[in-house]
């Protein structure tokens, strides 16, 4: 039997990594890093676009016997990174302030178009280059 309840941290994510023009990018290393500021828990994990440059990473939950009874508000900090022959380029950075499923995305499946090309900005969903894929 586990002890203490899950906690989501980082909710599953799929994206295209894309360059101008909307090309898609293929075996581009891609890093989730977080940090749940509860008890400053770290983790990571990656993977690598595809032909047509998607990519995916799963649920990742995280445990804790006080969590569960002590109040306090929820900070886990997101960060993507596309490791790119040029370099890094940040293309997600969030925090999610709640251990709901999507929270990131008010609900919905977290689906982006990550852009390697261009500079990391607040003009997309979060600090980053990924939008909201339709």
């Amino acid at each position: 039997m586990a002890f203490g309840k899950s906690f989501v941290l980082c909710s599953p994510f799929s994206g295209t990594a894309v360059i101008e023009g909307g090309k898609p990018v293929a075996d581009v290393v891609i890093e989730r890093r977080w940090v749940w500021s509860w008890n400053d828990e770290t983790g990571s994990d990656r993977t690598v676009t595809d032909a047509n440059g998607k990519f995916e990473f799963p649920l990742v939950e995280g445990s804790s016997m006080s969590a569960m009874f002590l109040p306090h508000e929820p900070n886990i900090r997101q960060t993507i990174i596309a490791h790119t022959p040029g370099g890094e380029v940040e293309i997600w950075n969030a925090i999610k302030a709640t251990y709901e499923m999507n929270s990131e995305m008010d609900g919905r499946p977290i689906k982006v178009i990550c852009h390697l090309d261009k500079e990391p900005s607040a003009d997309g969903l979060y600090w980053g280059t990924c939008v909201e894929d339709e």
